[in-house]
């Protein structure tokens, strides 16, 4: 599985992308796969429904999902005022 890059700044955060046709998608279901790594451990599957109608799955493993939730969670309660 490929690595999951986390921005906590997420403004201009994929500069390649300037000049790039791309499709806008709204995520519709998440789920857990018990198994879904090829070591037995569990991912995570996200659905994506693109502006065009067609749908996406995109998979990362539990800990990188895990992990990046907790470090927008930090980033969240430190910009807190």
């Amino acid at each position: 599985m490929i690595g999951l890059s986390i921005h906590l700044d997420g403004d201009n955060c994929w500069p390649d992308m300037r000049g790039t046709e791309w499709l806008k998608g709204q995520i519709t279901s998440i789920a857990r796969l018990k198994e879904g790594t090829q070591q037995g451990n569990s991912s995570i599957a996200v659905r994506i429904k693109l502006e065009d109608g067609r749908e996406v799955i995109a998979e990362t493993t539990y800990k990188l999902f895990a992990g990046a939730a907790l470090a927008f969670q930090v980033a969240e309660e430190r910009e807190k005022p």
